[in-house]
């Protein structure tokens, strides 16, 4: 009697941010995707609901030729209720959404303020439509021992919908104990510990204690942020957040077009939208119209002339989205609206210095995809100081600088006078830096730092 070979184990990837081909919510997912290929398993992704009918072109995105997409979430941004710093909530709430914590009258100003909202987008509301959709999915995947869970983009509110849809899978009847993992992204307080910090760590482990039967891994993608959850009495593990490794095309820049600046993706409120028009004013005349740089960036297709002095606004006369609109004299290239994976890569491969304008205070614990994408292209980068991305650039001082760190975006124009004496000593560094983030920044190890079994050598080892 022949032994049947054992089933391919399986992750399954949720995510209700996963509405765009955009952004780097599909880019974590397809990524994680990739490593979980990698190891041996087969991924299948749930998005939210509106991907297909957003973005037609979904089909030909070579990230997700081997990736089983399910469409299923209608609610999204489930962080805009938690209790960290991107989220209003103000008290702790048990697994319904139901205010718990805090004083009377808060509890009742929290509650007022929840009835406040439309009624879709209430705590009960998004918790149970959250919770209705796990379930659901698990229902149809029905997780075998070797199977693994992995929540992309977790937080305390996310848990206590994910402790409400385990125990509503639990009534129905016998549930085997499944194996979890919830990545944390978003910082818990911002410099001081918070009433709504210590309410943070309360709802987070009250929400895992409910679920005890299962294995809940919960983890950090930050070193900062794993110490911001240890903070709060929550037990988390740092892990790499993982970044494309291609092979990039050597790009250069025409030799009149000057050092290309560029800030990639599109404009947010945290990502420094408010100083662009400011900080464009005090450099159009002596680094862009003078030919020394370029500044390269996204613009959403309406509403983006609050960002652009007047003068430079003929420079943005609008595209088809995604193609470049490059303005040597003015020194200004102009992408509109959301790119393809393809076409946003190839844009960053063309970049010369990558700026970030981020608000320190809003990644003081938070990892940016963005900055690991320039650093594996070997591209110097300009940040901000007391946050996440100063403290990735000063780690890899000691062999040898990969940008620069300003204290106030006044300093750049400052710092740009100084920039092309170092350029190309500094860019050498960051190629070689690009070799170590290539290796610790894949959707593999990222996969492998959170536990998760390699079970292709396993099977190679079997095999002979």
């Amino acid at each position: 009697m022949s032994n049947s070979p054992p089933m391919t184990p399986r992750i399954l990837f949720l995510d209700d941010n996963v509405r765009d081909i955009g952004g780097h919510y599909l880019e974590l997912a397809s990524l994680l995707a990739e490593g979980a290929r990698q190891l041996g398993y087969r991924p299948r992704l749930i998005t939210h609901a509106s991907l297909p009918q957003r973005d037609p072109q979904l089909a030909g995105d070579s990230r997700l030729e081997h990736l089983e997409i399910e469409p299923r979430f209608d609610v999204r941004r489930m962080e805009n209720w938690s209790l960290g710093v991107d989220g209003p909530s103000m008290v702790q709430r048990d697994c319904r959404g139901n205010p718990i914590g805090g004083s009377v009258f808060r509890r009742i100003r929290q509650s007022v303020d929840d009835l406040l909202c439309r009624p879709s987008r209430r705590p009960r509301a998004m918790l149970a439509a959250w919770s209705s959709v796990f379930v659901d999915s698990i229902r149809h995947f029905a997780p075998q021992p070797n199977d693994r869970i992995v929540i992309n983009t977790g937080g305390d509110f996310q848990l206590l919908a994910l402790a409400d849809a385990i125990q509503a899978l639990e009534r129905e009847g016998e549930l085997a104990p499944m194996t979890i993992h919830v990545l944390f992204h978003f910082a818990v307080f911002e410099s001081t510990v918070t009433e709504r910090a210590i309410a943070f760590g309360r709802q987070v482990n009250e929400a895992v204690e409910a679920i005890k039967r299962h294995r809940i891994h919960l983890h950090a993608t930050t070193e900062s942020l794993c110490q911001q959850l240890a903070t709060v009495g929550v037990n988390a593990t740092a892990i790499p957040y993982p970044t494309r490794d291609e092979q990039h095309a050597a790009t250069s820049n025409p030799p009149t077009a000057g050092t290309k600046i560029l800030l990639a993706g599109m404009p947010r409120a945290e990502k420094g939208r408010d100083l662009i028009r400011d900080l464009l004013e005090s450099i159009e005349t002596r680094y862009l119209r003078s030919g020394r740089f370029t500044w390269s960036m996204q613009l959403p297709e309406k509403r983006w002339q609050r960002m652009i002095p007047l003068s430079l606004q003929p420079a943005c006369t609008p595209l088809a989205s995604g193609q470049a609109n490059p303005n040597t004299s003015v020194g200004m290239e102009i992408l509109r609206g959301n790119l393809t994976s393809e076409a946003y890569h190839g844009w960053l491969d063309t970049a010369g210095i990558g700026l970030f304008l981020y608000a320190p205070d809003r990644y003081v614990a938070r990892c940016s995809g963005v900055l690991l994408e320039m650093m594996i292209r070997g591209v110097p980068v300009m940040v901000p100081d007391g946050c996440w991305l100063a403290d990735q650039v000063r780690a890899a001082e000691p062999t040898g600088a990969i940008g620069w760190i300003y204290q106030s975006v006044d300093q750049i124009p400052q710092l740009l006078s100084t920039v092309e004496e170092t350029l190309a000593d500094i860019t050498a560094n960051c190629r070689r830096h690009a070799e170590h983030i290539a290796a610790y920044h894949s959707g593999k190890n990222t996969l492998l730092e959170m536990g998760i079994v390699d079970h292709a050598s396993s099977s190679v080892r079997l095999a002979g």
